[in-house]
């Protein structure tokens, strides 16, 4: 029965937020005319809002705590900004508010310890965001990526059968290594150098068990892959972005196939190679329409239509994971594609709209349908 009223609750704002957007880009509300105080009134009420849905649906549903957090985060800094409390310093409520959820789902359900890792990563980036105005930018940079390394290397440590953290802990330790040498080496043999720390650790994998064939497939793409600055002179840079891309969706992707807990990662490896998807047509020119400024739609609903199926690979796995939810961003986002390609360039206009009144729909609809039996016990 909460869950239904949650859905329905947010089914509800989602629509007048839709509809709020729509009358925007109608010219019938101004919204620059609002307030800085308004906004930090209007957050404060979203975190609110959250933050009781989270209540409503139960302690184990977590993910209510990102958008309750993140709101809240954006009211003080928001705050901040008008009371002239400058500084980098001000990013670091969102990246606490961001960091926070992780462990309290650990705290939850403790044999999630896959969650600890960006937790931590997140912990450290604020707290070195803190101090972004009186550290150096190289230390800054190295510090970033050891903390993002440190805690594989402390789950290696404490479970010795985990080798695979041995992997992201040596890369991205040798990559703060790299960073602080980079104001002694040219920019393409860094580039490349980074890239190969990466794709070490698989050779060696392979080198102590070659029974370990599936190791071979990281090490020779990175490997690869870290001829690209090398080559960037003669082969142009369209080359180098989407391949930065795919290499942010590589890890991701091995952990999500590593272990069915980390389903999570499937969502930025989708995003991330998604938008590598969309670069590479965006240089080859493939595209329908003649846009000489602003965004592609067509682009645009590819780039939506791998959102779309990043979500609804998550649907299906619903029954071993907790990812029902998926259906309605997998919905939302596969429509918005197909309404990009139909309408064109009118479409960029208003798919914000477009998209929160179709979820809302969905949420409502979704309260009112019938338990399957399995879902009643």
């Amino acid at each position: 029965m909460k869950s239904k009223i949650v859905n329905i609750f947010w089914g509800i704002i989602l629509i007048a937020l839709g509809g709020l957007w729509l009358a925007g880009r109608l010219e019938l509300i101004a919204f620059e005319l609002f307030s800085e105080q308004i906004w930090i009134v209007l957050f404060g009420v979203a975190s609110a809002a959250f933050l009781l849905s989270y209540f409503l649906s139960g302690v184990k549903n977590w993910g209510w705590l990102f958008p309750a957090l993140i709101s809240a985060a954006l009211a003080l800094t928001i705050w901040m900004a008008i009371n002239d409390l400058g500084g980098a310093f001000m990013g670091v409520p969102v990246l606490a508010a961001v960091a926070l959820p992780f462990y309290v789902g650990y705290a939850v359900e403790r044999r999630n310890w896959g969650l600890l890792i960006p937790a931590f990563i997140l912990t450290v980036v604020a707290l070195i965001t803190g101090l972004a105005d009186v550290v150096e930018g190289e230390w800054i940079g190295a510090l970033v990526l050891f903390a993002i390394g440190l805690p594989f290397l402390v789950v290696y440590l404490r479970n010795r059968k985990q080798k695979w953290a041995l992997i992201p802990a040596w890369a991205m330790i040798a990559l703060s290594a790299v960073v602080l040498l980079s104001g002694f080496a040219r920019g393409e043999w860094i580039g490349a150098l980074v890239l190969y720390a990466i794709g070490l650790p698989f050779l060696v994998i392979y080198l102590f068990d070659r029974r370990n064939k599936w190791a071979l497939i990281p090490a020779g793409v990175l490997a690869v892959i870290g001829t690209i600055p090398l080559l960037a002179g003669l082969l142009g840079d369209e080359v180098v972005a989407p391949a930065i891309m795919f290499l942010f969706a590589a890890p991701f992707f091995v952990l999500y196939f590593w272990s069915k807990d980390h389903w999570w990662a499937l969502i930025p490896a989708g995003v991330f190679a998604s938008i590598g998807v969309v670069v590479i047509l965006a240089e080859a020119g493939l595209t329908p329409f003649q846009v000489t400024e602003g965004s592609d739609p067509f682009l645009t609903g590819i780039l939506f239509l791998g959102f779309g199926l990043t979500f609804g690979a998550l649907w299906l796995r619903r029954k071993t994971q907790p990812t029902e939810w998926a259906m309605y961003p997998a919905v939302g986002l596969l429509a918005a594609a197909v309404l990009a390609v139909i309408f064109g360039t009118l479409f960029l206009d208003y798919w914000p709209a477009a998209v929160l009144i179709v979820i809302g729909v969905m949420l409502i609809l979704g309260s009112f349908r019938r338990k399957k039996p399995e879902e009643q016990a």
